[in-house]
Order: structure tokens, then C-alpha cells, then sequence
């Protein structure tokens, strides 16, 4: 186990269903169906236990501060805002852009899934947006360096993407996210992180009787 793995820094990842904490190698994962806000401190005081860390012994937190769930992510980000001013402890907010390029730094553009036929996508060197699916095709020339989530996202372009010469690049579990996120450069001092939210939260109105 890498010597970076063993730095008493908790992870924390509820960008998605697949919810996952870490801490010194040992990663929980679990399927999370809006029930974050209630499962994640249990979880979290369990990993604690069992790695027989108290909180005060904690040297940071590494949290993924999005894009992704609207709900999912202010309950991660809140917690890691908790333990760092209750603690004094740095947090490090990563997006998922930034967790990506972390492993792989030569990538063009990443495309991620934001559900309901959209995408988040950020190129090289411009900010991340909030993109139908079908008009990725029109931002990928040939040669392109494309790291796609699922290739699903966008079969209505993949082939013309193929037969472009785009360079796909092995998606990443959300395991491997998260073991990236824990060798992350911790800030000097705590200050409170805040999601990236590309899209704002999906509220249904109720109908006028």
C-alpha cells in the first residue's frame, strides 16, 4: 500500500448513487437512494472505528464537490465543511474534472453523464458546462482525447465519433475516483469548499387546483 494511502485523511464521494468514503486504503462503497443525508455520518464513524482513528486524529478531508446529484452533493460537502471547522482541518474540494485529470493529465475533453439526454463536459483549458447529448459530436475533432463515463451517453454520436479517429480513454470506477482523491494536495487551513453545481436542483411545482 502507498505511503500517500496511509495519511489519515478522510474521502468523502456522494456525487452519485454509488456513494463512497476511504480513509488509509480502505474504501466503503454502497448504493444510496436519497438516503445520503442519514447514511453517510453512520458509515463514516464506522470506518473510523475500524481503523481505529479518532476524529481529532484526522489530518484532512478530501471531498468531490461535483458536478453531479443536486442533494447528493450538498450533504457530502456539508459534512466535510463539519469536520473541517468543527476539527480546524484542511478540506480539499475536487471536482470530478479535476479527479479525472488527476490520472489521466493528457486528456482533450471529459464527458460525464448529467442524466435527462444532457452532459457535463469540459475541455482543455475552458470551464466546465451543461450540454445536450447530441451536440457533443460537433466539439470532437479527429484525434481528439475523449474520457467518456459510458459509452452509452451518446449513441447517437459514438459511431460518427469512432469513424472520426477520436481517442477514447478507459472510464474510471468510482473506487478509482476516490483513491485518486486521497493522494490530493490538502490546502494550509481550513475554508469552507462549496459544490459546483452546473445545474440547480430538480423540483417538481405542484399544480394550482
Amino acid at each position: 500500500m502507498s505511503s500517500k494511502m496511509l495519511n489519515n485523511i478522510l474521502g468523502i464521494d456522494t456525487s452519485h448513487e454509488e456513494t463512497v468514503i476511504g480513509l488509509n486504503g480502505k474504501l466503503v462503497v454502497w448504493k444510496s437512494v436519497r438516503n445520503q443525508s442519514k447514511e453517510l455520518l453512520p458509515k463514516i464513524d464506522k470506518l473510523l472505528q475500524e481503523q481505529k482513528i479518532k476524529p481529532a486524529k484526522l489530518k484532512g478531508v478530501a471531498v468531490n464537490i461535483g458536478p453531479g446529484s443536486f442533494t447528493g452533493l450538498r450533504v457530502g460537502v456539508t459534512v466535510a465543511n463539519g469536520f473541517g471547522y468543527g476539527l480546524k482541518l484542511p478540506v480539499a474540494g475536487i471536482s470530478e474534472f479535476d479527479v479525472v485529470k488527476m490520472l489521466y493529465p493528457k486528456v482533450d475533453i471529459i464527458v460525464l453523464d448529467a442524466k435527462r439526454g444532457e452532459l457535463f463536459i469540459q475541455a482543455s483549458k475552458t470551464a466546465p458546462k451543461l450540454i445536450p447529448a447530441g451536440k457533443l459530436g460537433g466539439l470532437i475533432k479527429t484525434g481528439t482525447r475523449v474520457y467518456l463515463d459510458d459509452y452509452r451517453l451518446v449513441p447517437a454520436t459514438h459511431e460518427q465519433l469512432k469513424k472520426a479517429g477520436t481517442i477514447y480513454i478507459p472510464n474510471l470506477t468510482r473506487s478509482q475516483k476516490m483513491t485518486a482523491m486521497l493522494t490530493a494536495k490538502l490546502p494550509k487551513k481550513f475554508a469552507q469548499v462549496l459544490p459546483v453545481y452546473l445545474r440547480g436542483a430538480n423540483i417538481t411545482k405542484s399544480k394550482k387546483k
